[in-house]
């Protein structure tokens, strides 16, 4: 009998454990319906968003190993430069060449067949990433709206 209940007992603690490992975290999108995660919003961007942001979209899948995130939200440039400055970000266009992993956004996004929330960056519109990362959050702002861009794929 007592050899029977340290195996429930081990068979309880490994499921329990792998139960753990697979849950890697939680899924958002704005199409949900469910009140905007704003601080998980936040952790990907790096900053909490101000008060005064606007048009939040959002698509956040990180329940799998290989999690994608896209961002877009109204902001001041003032948020946007603060961001840059704090989170050490680089210009994409001079660090590109050496990425190990690269998404390429001005080449990944296509405005007429994607279903992404974000918007192309324009030829014109410096693209900045995370550095510390394999692979790096890409980060835009073009026409007041910041966009980021994450895919661990």
């Amino acid at each position: 009998m007592r050899k029977n209940s340290w195996r429930v007992l081990v068979l309880v603690i490994l499921s329990a454990l792998l139960v753990g490992c697979l849950n890697f975290g939680n899924n958002y999108s704005h199409e949900d319906g469910q009140k905007p995660p704003l601080k998980e919003i936040g952790n990907w961007l790096g900053l909490p968003l101000p008060n005064n942001y606007s048009y939040l979209k959002y698509k956040i899948i990180a329940d799998a190993p290989d999690k994608n995130v896209e961002i877009a939200v109204k902001v001041p440039e003032d948020f946007f430069k603060n961001l840059i400055k704090s989170q050490n970000l680089a210009n994409y266009d001079r660090v590109k060449d050496k990425l190990a992993y690269d998404l390429k956004p001005r080449e990944f996004l296509n405005d007429e067949t994607s279903n992404s929330i974000l918007k192309k960056p324009q030829p014109n519109t410096t693209i900045w990433i995370t550095t510390n990362q394999f692979y790096p959050k890409y980060l835009w702002y073009q026409n007041s709206t910041l966009y980021l861009l994450y895919s661990s794929r």
